[in-house]
């Protein structure tokens, strides 16, 4: 069948952040939603009256369309290997929200099954993509804060006070959400400072469970050590206020970037990741400086981004920025980060 000039995608899984997703496909020139799938009949059907795209009754009718080019996964993260490996085996492409999975097991399928297929994987880590946080990666690139010391992230909110039993979230084993808000949060921050500094050789986790009623932790601190000896920390709750920064150390400047995103009403907030760089604060301080000073920043579109790469990719067979073994190392910290409070040891990367 000859190709069309967009990029024929279908949503399987319509939760919160799908609509992101989907909205981000209607702002594409390159991509269109041809149809959907969610378990839940009302709620395949208002997606499909919302974004003018046809409806399946299972994943397996919409992988036997032919004008299904990608499929964009937006699952519970325990399902994402199964539903990866038979799309890559119905040689579709793969769009999957971070985390790639639970275990790495489930991750190394992903990776091998669309490796085997030939067919593109792209892990949602969006956080890097963000005008702020590439201004840091630019910046320590460029040696404007010296060489790096250490780094500091938090990516938090007060999530854990909305689970209820009826979601997968409540769950701490690995056919739920391990350690809750490092996963499901704190991921894209062990993602970012991989992007940043490069391998990690140990990491030392605490987690406690403190205030949410889930059978998960809900708060976890996380140090990495880099392999080039800078030091890195890592903190992720479900208990406490919407918090998201990175601050990054060196020897001759410090950088401070946060994002701020306001507390509106949910479909606002949906709309608020397409002009997201408006809400995000970049500051330098040199050390020649008595105060910090504002750097400014463009207004990007990320996950218009990530979406328009997914489909370049699937176009030229180019290689994803956070494919999949990108996103494996990211998952290779969390579990790592799981394994060293279990048992109150840091762990060697190496060992997993």
């Amino acid at each position: 069948m000859a190709k069309q000039e967009k990029v024929g995608v279908a949503l399987v899984g319509i939760g919160s952040w799908s609509g992101v997703i989907a909205n981000a496909v209607a702002r594409s020139k390159k991509v269109r939603m041809v149809t959907c799938y969610t378990r839940t009949p009302e709620k395949r059907q208002a997606f499909s009256k919302k974004y003018g795209c046809d409806q399946e009754k299972s994943f397996e009718d919409l992988l036997k369309r032919d004008d299904v080019e990608g499929i964009l996964l937006t699952t519970p993260n325990a399902i994402h290997a199964e539903q990866t490996v038979l799309a890559a085996q119905h040689g579709k492409h793969v769009f999957v929200d971070k985390p790639i999975a639970n275990t790495l097991t489930d991750a190394r399928k992903m990776v091998e099954a669309c490796e085997k297929a030939k067919v593109t994987l792209l892990v949602g880590h969006d956080m890097r993509r963000l005008s702020g946080f590439r201004k840091v990666k630019e910046l320590i690139d460029q040696g404007a804060i010296g060489k790096p010391v250490m780094a500091e992230s938090n990516f938090s909110a007060r999530l854990g006070f909305e689970l209820t039993p009826d979601k997968w979230r409540w769950f701490g084993d690995d056919s739920g959400c391990p350690a809750g808000a490092l996963m499901t949060m704190g991921v894209h921050h062990a993602d970012t400072l991989n992007y940043y500094f490069g391998p990690i050789q140990k990491v030392f986790a605490f987690f406690n469970k403190l205030y949410t009623p889930a059978d998960v932790e809900d708060v976890t601190m996380t140090i990495f050590q880099f392999e080039s000896g800078v030091l890195g920390y890592l903190g992720s709750t479900y208990a406490s206020l919407r918090t998201n920064f990175v601050y990054v150390y060196g020897t001759d400047a410090q950088l401070f970037c946060t994002l701020s995103l306001p507390n509106v009403p949910f479909e606002e907030y949906l709309q608020i990741w397409s002009v997201v760089d408006r809400y995000t604060v970049l500051q330098i301080l040199e050390k020649t400086k008595d105060k910090p000073e504002t750097i400014p920043l463009p207004v990007g579109d990320p996950i218009l981004e990530e979406i328009d790469e997914f489909a370049d990719c699937i176009r030229t067979g180019r290689r994803p920025e956070t494919d999949g073994r990108g996103a494996l190392v990211a998952l290779t910290l969390i579990r790592a980060a799981i394994d060293s409070a279990r048992t109150g040891k840091p762990v060697n990367l190496k060992d997993l």
